[in-house]
């Protein structure tokens, strides 16, 4: 029957479509870190999947056209590739909205968020002032330009995910490369382990918010910042900063006095915020 030959050409084209899709969402997957590069590779297989109804419709079609039965090659015009081209992607967005999922469109989606305009949710003095002071500690500033840092050079402006971005830097004479972005420099693996459990949509500056706090409620020290025990709370969260003391990264931590002497302008700046 001549429908075979058709929906064998379309499942090669949906085979072709999919291996081709998981090759270019795949790339960045080389530059995360390790242990996080086989969950970047399953995510990028989840997004490449979608676009098999692209490469059967247009597998089909080409099996349609070169049916030796109907010999369409003869009477093959520009304009015949010209109107199947638009009836394809016709097809394929009517698939995409009825579904709800469009591989192109997802693939486009830049979620831009401007770190100027960003309100900081009003969480208690002490634990708003304390997150300020791991931003400061961690990227130089506390100010809203802090989210959108990479970890050794550079910004980012795509709140859509986390940057994903490898950098290489010597400190203290040994070579260390990191995935670092953010306000609280976040690793990769990091954004690949809080984002599902904590039902985060994007690395906008309120997501990265809730994973730091989600890792100071892991290391069981948001009692001890309300209780005012901030030596006893930077110890506790040293393992998860390295500008923290309290660790052994050797990666010129701010000392405890410079942490809380940042730490009570900030609390004293949140205080009279709330007045």
């Amino acid at each position: 029957m001549q429908i075979v030959p058709i929906f064998i050409s379309g499942v090669v084209g949906a085979a072709c479509s999919v291996a081709f899709s998981f090759g270019v969402a795949s790339l960045p997957c080389g530059l995360v870190s390790k242990g996080a590069d086989s969950v970047c590779q399953v995510r990028s297989f989840g997004k490449a999947v979608d676009s098999w109804k692209f490469g059967f419709i247009v597998g089909g079609l080409v099996g349609l056209i070169f049916s030796p039965r109907h010999q369409f090659i003869s009477r093959f015009q520009p304009i015949h590739l010209s109107t199947a081209s638009l009836i394809t992607l016709g097809i394929y967005f009517s698939i995409s909205q009825s579904t709800g999922v469009s591989s192109l469109s997802s693939n486009s989606l830049k979620i831009r968020v401007s770190a100027r305009d960003y309100l900081p949710h009003l969480y208690s003095p002490r634990l708003s002032a304390f997150l300020a002071t791991i931003r400061w500690a961690e990227t130089g500033t506390s100010e809203p330009e802090s989210y959108r840092k990479l970890v050794f050079n550079g910004t980012f402006n795509d709140f859509s995910t986390h940057p994903l971005k490898k950098q290489c830097a010597p400190i203290n004479g040994k070579n260390v490369c990191s995935t670092a972005a953010g306000a609280y420099q976040m690793l990769d693996i990091s954004w690949y382990d809080l984002r599902p459990k904590l039902n985060l949509k994007d690395f906008s500056p309120a997501s990265q918010d809730k994973m730091a706090i989600e890792y100071i409620r892991r290391n069981n020290a948001l009692s001890d910042i309300e209780a005012g025990r901030f030596d006893t709370a930077v110890c506790k969260v040293g393992r998860i900063w390295a500008s923290f003391p309290c660790n052994n990264y050797n990666q010129n931590a701010k000392s405890i006095a410079q942490l809380r002497t940042y730490y009570q302008q900030q609390l004293q700046k949140f205080e009279i915020s709330r007045k």
